[in-house]
């Protein structure tokens, strides 16, 4: 199949796009933890800040910019690693603050949360079961009845 010219070379149809404080470390940050690579030099604005920056992590990217006069969204991104235990201590290591400890989820993937520098939350998964949508939804009833205490 070929590729539509309206979506930019390299980059998939849908790409997250964080706006956020210290986006330098963050990016450092990716480099680190994820093996994210820059696919451009950074763009900075005349004063010096970030304007944009495309970080690619396996076939998926992330955009990153600096936030300025209030304006700051800082970003959920879910990155699927081999390794969720070993990806989260190097983030712990790298200046992430734990969100959640990794732990098995009803939907098949084990996954933590960590807190980068910048704000943005990067959930950190490894997928271990494949499950039917009547299956996720069967272990998202029974997750919601534990949450709220109910034993049944």
């Amino acid at each position: 199949m070929s590729r539509p010219d309206w979506i930019a070379p390299d980059r998939a149809q849908v790409t997250p796009f964080a706006i956020c404080r210290k986006p330098e470390e963050v990016i450092a940050f990716a480099e680190t933890v994820f093996d994210a690579r820059l696919v451009r030099p950074v763009l900075h604005h005349h004063d010096g800040k970030v304007w944009n920056a495309e970080l690619r992590i396996g076939e998926g990217s992330v955009l990153i910019g600096e936030a300025s006069d209030g304006f700051e969204r800082p970003a959920f991104i879910y990155v699927h690693v081999p390794d969720t235990d070993a990806t989260f201590r190097k983030a712990l290591e790298n200046g992430g603050t734990e969100f959640m400890a990794p732990t098995m989820q009803f939907y098949g993937d084990y996954d933590g949360g960590v807190e980068d520098m910048g704000g943005n939350i990067w959930w950190i998964g490894t997928h271990r079961e494949t499950l039917s949508p009547d299956e996720i939804e069967t272990r998202a009833r029974a997750e919601e009845r534990q949450r709220a205490g109910d034993p049944a």
